[in-house]
């Protein structure tokens, strides 16, 4: 057995989040150099809830396929199907399957939260070889038998949609860098911010499609966001430099078409 591509197997299973419980069933397949196998992990996703039970989970089951290269004692890990069971929906079952490419993609925990309908940040390789940093979110309207749900694209700027709002503890050492890293990787996020004048607990996460926050109170009920507390100074800004870049665009488009001349 190639002892330096089971490691490295099992840094990638590390690093995207499927941990080391694995490893076990991954070394056994290999020694019985099996052309192609199929690991099973199943997971449990604590969701708030208001009475604190601890059979309210998302289930979740995750199918690695790990496949030996072709003429060669190296296998590799090539792609991932997710099974998600709400605990809120549970006869609405999703799933979707996600590719790894040289040991990267998207993570156990990014791809829950994709299924759960939730925006995640990745730095992606282009098809012309550039590197770009993209918002991601699935269509879950639609479905396609084989393909699953399609990927939506967005530009979004977090950091000065976040400061667009007041949150109790944002000055705190630290406290701002996790919330953005968080929110990045698509989970909800536990913050306390005005309702209304008011300061209550809830949750957080990104809306790139339109620009701004998803608010939730305790019970993951929704809250309008018009009734969220805003910084003015930080929204005054972020509106002043959208009007100036829509105006940078309108005058380019205008030069590209003769437009006014």
């Amino acid at each position: 057995m190639n002892e330096k591509n089971f490691s490295d197997l099992k840094h990638t299973l590390e690093y995207l989040g499927f941990g080391r419980t694995l490893n076990a069933s991954l070394r056994n397949c290999i020694e019985f150099e099996l052309p192609r196998f199929r690991m099973t992990l199943d997971l449990k996703m604590p969701v708030p809830n208001p009475k604190n039970r601890p059979d309210h989970v998302d289930v979740v089951q995750y199918q690695l396929e790990i496949s030996k290269e072709s003429g060669t004692d190296k296998y590799s890990f090539d792609r991932y199907d997710i099974y998600l069971q709400p605990a809120i929906k549970p006869y609405e079952m999703r799933n979707q399957r996600f590719y790894i490419k040289k040991g990267e993609g998207i993570t156990v925990k990014e791809s829950y939260n994709l299924l759960c309908g939730r925006a995640v940040n990745k730095d992606v390789v282009l098809k012309n070889g550039e590197k770009a940093n993209m918002w991601f979110k699935l269509d879950l309207s639609e479905r396609d038998p084989e393909k699953g749900y399609a990927f939506k694209k967005y530009d979004y700027n977090l950091v000065s949609t976040v400061e667009g709002f007041v949150f109790q503890g944002i000055d705190r050492p630290g406290f701002k860098e996790q919330l953005l890293k968080s929110l990045n990787r698509g989970n909800l996020h536990e913050v306390t911010f005005l309702k209304d004048g008011k300061e209550i607990m809830g949750f957080i996460a990104a809306n790139p499609k339109f620009k701004t926050l998803d608010f939730y109170d305790l019970n993951l009920v929704s809250v309008y966001s018009k009734a969220v507390g805003i910084n003015e100074a930080s929204t005054k800004a972020l509106i002043s430099s959208e009007l100036k870049e829509a105006a940078i665009k309108d005058t380019s488009a205008e030069k590209k078409t003769g437009r006014g001349r």
